[in-house]
């Protein structure tokens, strides 16, 4: 085919776009003129939608055959994704896998019908992707194995379809799977953002086995408390958690709850500090969270339950922990436990002048006035340092 003709086939191409827009403009006007609580307008609008669905998934198949026929002629050198990164308005990471499609299945015979037909969406459009990558170079009958793919997508949904791949891969290369899920440990991450008047929101991405484990734990939780809800008629949460979201949220707290009760040897964490909250001595005023969050005091939990208290006197000094004296040993040699928590609580990071290194550096408790001079194992003559500079001030003294 010469150049004449497909650039007459593409003003053709053109023009019925053209006309494709504006019945759609035309179908979105008459679409604001639907009143409110119309059932059958509504009806009419979802079957507009399904049309524009699946013409938007037949463009998206054609837009791969096409890029693939580019990259079979391979006129250029810079390959697909920064053109298409460019005229496409996507990201970099949607434009390589549209660039990776159109490279692997775009040129294939077998698959034109289906592309272009509107019942293949972008998700199968991937899964088939990575289906012809898993067999390139085996010997397989490619065209064999996408049509399975393509099949089980149509008769089981695109998840049973990923699910086939996922296997087909693992046949192929077993080592496969564990490097996938070596890579995803690498990606996992947790982080805290802080956000106005004390509220958190916790980001949390996981490799799938951890994942599984803390979606089961939840899961679990979760379903004891309906359970509870609708045979026993007992509602053991507070009444603002209804919804399905708030109850994961105190699912999550709950895990929470269950690690600060237990001991320090089922925790695995023995050094920790499990203090949530500090109040005045005399019961009045607001509480203060270990993250400097002011909360009323009547929130706070009670002796007893997990995590520690630590009350203080109005300058701040912590005096009792959980009801129970802190300093009950002020010649002994190292800081008890519970002064470590109160060291935490008062000081929070390194206190060395410019450092921030938080508690979770496992913090020295260091005597200000030396101990073997007579200074005295109390939180008063105590502070936190990170160990770098606990060893830099006892090696910088002469």
């Amino acid at each position: 085919m010469c150049v004449e003709e497909l650039r007459a086939r593409l003003a053709a191409l053109a023009e019925a776009n053209a006309v494709v827009e504006r019945a759609i403009r035309d179908l979105l006007d008459a679409a604001r003129g639907v009143e409110a609580g119309d059932r059958a307008g509504a009806d009419v609008l979802l079957e507009a939608a399904g049309v524009v669905g699946r013409c938007e998934q037949a463009r998206h198949g054609q837009l791969i055959q096409v890029l693939g026929q580019v990259d079979r002629v391979g006129a250029r050198r810079a390959g697909l994704k920064p053109w298409i990164a460019t005229h496409l308005d996507v990201s970099d990471g949607r434009a390589r896998g549209i660039a990776q499609a159109a490279k692997r299945i775009g040129a294939v015979p077998e698959l034109a019908e289906p592309l272009s037909s509107g019942r293949v969406g972008a998700d199968t459009v991937r899964a088939l992707s990575r289906t012809a990558k898993a067999v390139e170079g085996t010997g397989r009958d490619r065209a064999a194995v996408l049509a399975e793919t393509l099949a089980v997508s149509a008769r089981e949904g695109v998840g049973a379809a990923v699910q086939r791949v996922r296997v087909l891969e693992h046949t192929i290369d077993p080592d496969s799977s564990e490097e996938l899920l070596t890579k995803q440990r690498a990606k996992s991450f947790a982080r805290v953002v802080e956000l106005e008047g004390g509220m958190c929101r916790f980001e949390v991405l996981l490799d799938p086995v951890r994942a599984t484990t803390l979606r089961c734990a939840l899961d679990q939780q979760v379903a004891a408390w309906i359970r509870e809800r609708q045979f026993d008629r007992v509602d053991p949460l507070p009444r603002d958690v209804r919804g399905t979201d708030q109850l994961c949220a105190q699912a999550v707290v709950r895990l929470a709850e269950v690690f600060l009760k237990a001991g320090p040897a089922r925790r695995g964490a023995r050094f920790s500090a499990p203090v949530l909250f500090s109040a005045p001595l005399d019961g009045d005023g607001l509480a203060e969270s270990v993250y400097g969050v002011l909360v009323p005091r009547s929130a706070i939990p009670a002796p007893g339950d997990p995590g520690a208290r630590v009350l203080h006197h109005r300058d701040g000094r912590p005096v009792l922990l959980d009801g129970k004296a802190i300093d009950l040993d002020p010649v002994a040699r190292l800081a008890s436990p519970a002064q470590r928590v109160a060291l935490g609580f008062r000081d929070r990071h390194c206190t060395y002048p410019g450092c921030r290194r938080p508690l979770t550096w496992s913090l020295h408790a260091h005597h200000k006035k030396p101990y073997r001079p007579g200074g005295r194992t109390t939180v008063e003559n105590m502070s936190l340092l990170c160990p770098e500079h606990h060893t830099l001030i006892h090696h910088s003294k002469p």
